[in-house]
């Protein structure tokens, strides 16, 4: 598959879920999607010499647009099976405000979610790691081909994200009123 396509499917990805949640599930996704954003440039600015993107249209260096939109579905959906699963394991219809334990449940959804896709636009050639910057050595992750470095940054980032997301979700769809 063409780079060319591949990053107009990335920019498509963004409005299609947006779409997809507003028609079938009448759930507003504005907040998480405009929170996600925000998280997302700050990790791709920050982390931009530690990967070279292989997409034309970009907002810093080799940052591209259609990166930016995989935060804007990716940590969405992250936050919606984490919460899924936190009400399903711990038998409660919500979740608690200020209970600790959805960390947890952040950083296994993050896994779910965020692993396969990273494997797929690594395999695709979206993007390469930089190894000589990184210098990653745990080895790979059977099937998925990826450095075991990957699930354990995802982790990390994955306290902090979610947490920003949900509490700037609401300010940023209300924003207008």
């Amino acid at each position: 598959m063409s780079m060319d396509i591949l990053e107009g499917i990335g920019l498509l990805q963004a409005p299609l879920m947006w779409w997809v949640f507003r028609r079938f599930f009448k759930r507003d996704m504005t907040g998480e999607m405009i929170a996600s954003a925000i998280v997302g440039v700050v990790w791709e600015v920050a982390t931009e010499p530690l990967w070279d993107y292989h997409f034309k249209l970009t907002y810093y260096r080799d940052a591209p647009f259609a990166e930016l939109t995989g935060w804007m579905v990716m940590f969405p959906l992250v936050i919606l099976l984490s919460e899924k699963l936190y009400r399903l394991a711990l038998r409660t219809d919500r979740v608690r405000p200020h209970d600790k334990r959805i960390f947890f449940f952040d950083i296994i959804s993050g896994i779910l979610v965020c692993l396969p896709l990273e494997a797929v636009g690594a395999r695709l050639g979206v993007w390469q790691y930089r190894q000589d910057v990184l210098h990653w050595d745990w080895g790979m992750i059977p099937l998925l081909n990826l450095p075991w470095e990957v699930p354990f940054g995802y982790a990390l980032l994955l306290l902090i994200a979610p947490t920003f997301i949900r509490y700037w979700e609401k300010d940023f769809e209300h924003a207008g009123n």
